[in-house]
């Protein structure tokens, strides 16, 4: 699913995804370090830009991010990603993908 749907993406489409994945990062590195809980609006508004970027390439339920976020603290790949932009981030995007798929499943 996602060799078809990025085959067309041109490089201002590739430029436009990784302004996005910045800002997506930048949104959940800005709740945490104002002290938002995972549970705030602001999380759970970062976590969905999140879900949303990632259906650019692929379709991600609720479902499916809950398991991608789990992966964010069990796999040290994912984990260093998100702990080198701001220690503790990886918990709390966790936190914040599943608060906000219980927002979204209620």
């Amino acid at each position: 699913q996602s060799r078809e749907r990025t085959a067309r993406y041109t490089k201002a489409d590739w430029a436009q995804v990784k302004a996005e994945q910045l800002a997506v990062g930048q949104a959940f590195v800005a709740a945490l370090q104002a002290g938002a809980p995972a549970t705030s609006e602001a999380a759970m508004d970062a976590a969905e830009a999140h879900r949303r970027s990632i259906q650019r390439f692929y379709d991600c339920s609720y479902a499916m991010h809950r398991g991608l976020a789990d992966m964010y603290i069990t796999d040290p790949r994912f984990t260093k990603t998100y702990e080198d932009m701001a220690a503790g981030l990886a918990a709390y995007v966790r936190d914040a993908i599943h608060a906000n798929a219980d927002r979204h499943e209620a």
